[in-house]
């Protein structure tokens, strides 16, 4: 898994830092592009249907946290895109991650997947499962789970009753 995670870290820098690498890069800041576009992407993939919706969301996350530039969300899509073709163990993948990244932050990347899963205005049990099981994961406290749920759900019009 270091493989992996070095791999994608080095596409990552090259796009913030160019060729040269000339800009210095924050790994805390790289790890958090990581994780959140892997798990947005794994999350949008979970019910077997992957809707432009989905995709939207996706880039607008991505653009509004992670500060990726305009001119870099290709590479760093199609980057989290193999990342996701490999059908990566988010066990290994998210103990990797979280080492880097305090509890606020993954909480945020709760809430962030179900954005993406809410996108088409619809949470499927598929990608509940998927969120609850990387929520778990990361040490993600049931309340705040819940929580997380929740505030996306109103945010998009949701049914809250029952969770």
């Amino acid at each position: 898994m270091a493989g992996f995670l070095e791999r994608f870290r080095k596409k990552i820098i090259t796009s913030v830092g160019g060729e040269d690498n000339t800009v210095e890069v924050n790994q805390k800041e790289i790890d958090d592009k990581i994780a959140l576009g892997v798990l947005l992407w794994v999350v949008a993939e979970a019910d077997e249907k992957f809707l432009p919706q989905e995709e939207t969301k996706i880039k607008e996350v991505l653009l509004t946290y992670s500060k990726i530039a305009d001119k870099d969300l290709p590479m760093v899509l199609t980057s989290v895109r193999q990342a996701a073709e490999e059908r990566i163990d988010l066990y290994r993948f998210t103990r990797e991650i979280k080492e880097n990244l305090n509890y606020d932050r993954r909480r945020e990347i709760i809430k962030e997947l179900f954005r993406v899963a809410c996108a088409d205005k619809e949470l499927n049990d598929s990608e509940l499962e998927v969120i609850r099981k990387i929520a778990y994961l990361f040490y993600i406290s049931h309340k705040d789970f819940i929580e997380a749920k929740i505030e996306v759900k109103k945010e998009f019009g949701l049914d809250t009753a029952g969770f």
